[in-house]
């Protein structure tokens, strides 16, 4: 393989790179937003005052959606005499006759620690678990069982500590939970105890205000783990009740007041009426209220914040705003999805540049170097040697994720294979960083320099020496760089009669690509060249 095409190779890898960090942003966005979703198909399902049954399914249902599990279930705890009997409630991911012909889990090793409300268990390979399999008769699953390999269960227990009954996951592959699906339960848990809270509110009248406050702190909680803020606004007198995470969303304090006038004020200007037709068109209808947009909280920040609502109470009498009384609602933050989508935008836009742009500078070093070079063997020689070059300082700039290069490090890597640093002379205060066009430029203006110096310069005998120096002058703002490249023990110097592609990358090129100047000077002791850059163009 030559090394033209080695450093083909070399650019379709850092392409290939891109791409794959590219594909990166888009899957963790795209398992954002269904994260997102699940959750609010959660709260509302909880919200929406469903049946029991309904409730529950949504909580198992959605469990399986967010930590990808295979199948789930919500046993009901309905102790018997012997203390071991629990009734299958919901299931997801098969069908109820799936279990028809088992009798109901009993209070085994593994299923003790759910149904005893002591805490969650987590089993990368349940089969391999010391707990399991140690009761009689069965040694385990019985034949016919759904396969569970990876096992995740957590109790669903009141705050009082009651026990109403267990949440499990499962999937047939080894090793599918993390610890950030055990914190997913824990918060699902919670929300499958609030359901069932909230259906057992509506048995006793006597205790009916009681258990709905009750109940209303439960789903607090519940919402609270998923970070997603509840309010509530009278459409006619337009109070607007905000739970504590709500007014988080929005850059408040729990304790400070938050009313629907302070709500319109903190919505960015340029989304603010889209908002207020949104909730208007919702009032008018009686339909769904569902709505992102940017928020500018106290300190000046702007964050992103998902609105859903509809109709809490409907009037059927004729009045203002067509029916509705009341709305409710959930809000969420989703800034960071926002910022995901930010950041697969910028690395497509930044991978089509990148490509474009090495393009364009390939095609001019080979058109360059063909004008040059005198046969075909030469032409070969300094474009690959060019390449070589324009390889370094991407290498460079990839190890820092294409933000910035040290000035050391470029011009060490362009000089490492003509001299080595004995023959090297550095001269400098402080290192700088360049941004990437900058270091691009720079490391091919001393490989040209480098490659001069070992053909006809200091670099081309055994007692030859390059001093490389820079400095910021002045040294406050706005400040230029000088770098100096000068060469003595060398052959005695003369001026070249024509201006080879070298010359003319550094005193046109160079100096056009950063809005610079740069000076040859023949010296008889060696050639001196001086570049004089401005910060504002070389700083990332």
């Amino acid at each position: 393989m030559t090394v033209l095409e080695a450093d083909a190779v070399s650019a379709t890898e850092e392409i290939a790179d891109l791409r794959r960090r590219l594909a990166e942003a888009q899957a963790a966005h795209a398992d954002e937003v269904r994260r997102n979703q699940a959750f609010s198909r959660i709260a509302a399902a909880i919200g929406a005052h469903q049946s029991l049954g309904e409730t529950v399914q949504a909580v198992i249902d959605g469990g399986v959606e967010l930590i990808g599990a295979q199948f789930g279930a919500f046993f009901y705890n309905v102790v018997d005499k012997a203390g071991e009997s629990y009734m299958l409630y919901g299931l997801a991911g098969a069908p109820p006759e799936a279990f028809a012909d088992f009798p109901m889990p009993r209070k085994t090793a593994i299923f003790a620690p759910t149904f005893d409300g002591v805490g969650v268990v987590r089993s990368d390979d349940v089969t391999a678990d010391p707990r399991y399999g140690q009761n009689a008769p069965r040694k385990g699953m019985p034949e016919g069982h759904l396969p569970v390999r990876s096992y995740l269960a957590a109790p669903v227990k009141t705050a009082d500590g009651l026990v109403l009954g267990g949440l499990f996951f499962g999937h047939r592959e080894p090793g599918r939970f993390d610890a950030r699906a055990e914190t997913v339960i824990v918060g699902l848990a919670a929300q499958a105890a609030v359901a069932i809270e909230w259906s057992r509110a509506g048995e006793a009248g006597d205790r009916e205000l009681t258990e709905r406050r009750r109940t209303e702190e439960r789903l607090k909680f519940a919402l609270d783990s998923g970070r997603l803020g509840s309010w509530e606004l009278d459409v006619e007198t337009r109070a607007y009740d905000a739970s504590d995470i709500c007014k988080s969303n929005y850059g408040r304090a729990a304790d400070q007041d938050f009313g629907f006038d302070d709500l319109v004020a903190t919505i960015h200007a340029s989304d603010r009426e889209r908002m207020l037709k949104a909730m208007d068109e919702a009032i008018r209808t009686g339909g769904d209220y569902d709505i992102e947009y940017r928020v500018v909280i106290p300190s000046g920040e702007t964050r992103w914040v998902h609105a859903r609502g509809r109709a809490a109470v409907r009037d059927e009498t004729p009045v203002i705003g067509g029916g509705v009384r009341r709305m409710a609602g959930v809000s969420l933050d989703v800034t960071e999805r926002k910022r995901a989508e930010e950041r697969q935008r910028l690395l497509l836009n930044e991978l089509n540049h990148r490509v474009k742009n090495t393009l364009v500078t390939v095609q001019s070093m080979a058109a360059q170097t063909l004008r040059a070079a005198e046969n075909l063997d030469a032409f070969r020689e300094a474009f690959e040697a060019r390449l070589i070059a324009l390889s370094q300082t991407h290498n460079l700039l990839t190890e820092q994720n294409w933000e910035s290069a040290s000035l050391r490090e470029i011009v060490d890597a362009e000089l490492e294979a003509f001299a080595g640093r004995e023959r090297l002379d550095f001269d400098y205060t402080r290192d700088l960083r360049l941004n990437p066009k900058a270091t691009v430029a720079v490391g091919m203006a001393v490989h040209e320099l480098a490659t001069n110096a070992a053909k006809y310069g200091a670099l081309s005998t055994s007692e030859g020496r390059v001093t490389v120096a820079w400095s910021v002058e002045p040294p406050q703002a706005p400040g230029r760089l000088v770098l100096t490249w000068t060469e003595r023990g060398g052959p005695p110097v003369t001026t070249p009669s024509r201006r080879g592609f070298g010359a003319r990358l550094l005193e046109k090129g160079l100096a056009g690509e950063l809005s610079g100047v740069v000076r040859l000077a023949y010296d008889q002791s060696g050639l001196v060249c001086a570049m004089t850059l401005p910060l504002a163009a070389l700083e990332p």
